[in-house]
């Protein structure tokens, strides 16, 4: 049996706050809605401390094949009620999640180093892909320079692409 459940602040990895036993807000629902909702853009306009890279964390944990083992997270939960969409759709999806809310700089050359190592964090983390068919000998050349950091500013800017 679980403790008592604790309420802790800033903590925006849905993974920690289940395994941890704090309080969390059941938004799963969220999930099936914004997957079902067909929009091309959905924008999540909230305050500061609203939840949002928390949402999308648990949206990540959720959709994300490289968590297979995060079903236990879920348990419970609201989106668990959707069997069929839970059982078509987690764990399916290959996930780009990048936040830039620790990025903080005085200047835009100090802020701009810090997205270069954010964009080589999250190509590191999907360097699988030099080894698929997906990519084109140009896309794995480019995806190599990235990796490598030793890509132009232009290619940077069109990274995440």
């Amino acid at each position: 049996m679980k403790g008592k459940k604790t309420l802790e602040t800033g903590i925006s990895d849905f993974k920690y706050i289940i395994e941890n036993n704090r309080y969390f807000v059941d938004k799963t629902k969220l999930i099936y809605d914004f997957f079902t909702h067909g929009a091309y853009i959905s924008l999540m306009p909230r305050p500061k401390r609203f939840g949002k890279t928390l949402n999308l964390s648990m949206i990540e944990y959720f959709f994300d094949r490289e968590k297979e083992n995060s079903k236990n997270l879920f348990k419970g939960l609201e989106i668990t009620k959707q069997e069929e969409f839970c059982n078509e759709h987690q764990n399916k999806y290959p996930i780009i999640n990048i936040s830039l809310k620790d990025i903080k700089a005085d200047n835009w050359e100090e802020c701009y180093e810090k997205f270069k190592t954010e964009i080589v964090d999250l190509y590191n983390k999907h360097k699988y892909l030099l080894k698929s068919e997906h990519l084109g000998e140009l896309e794995k050349g480019r995806f190599n320079q990235i990796l490598n950091e030793t890509a132009s500013k232009t290619k940077y800017e069109y990274s995440l692409m």
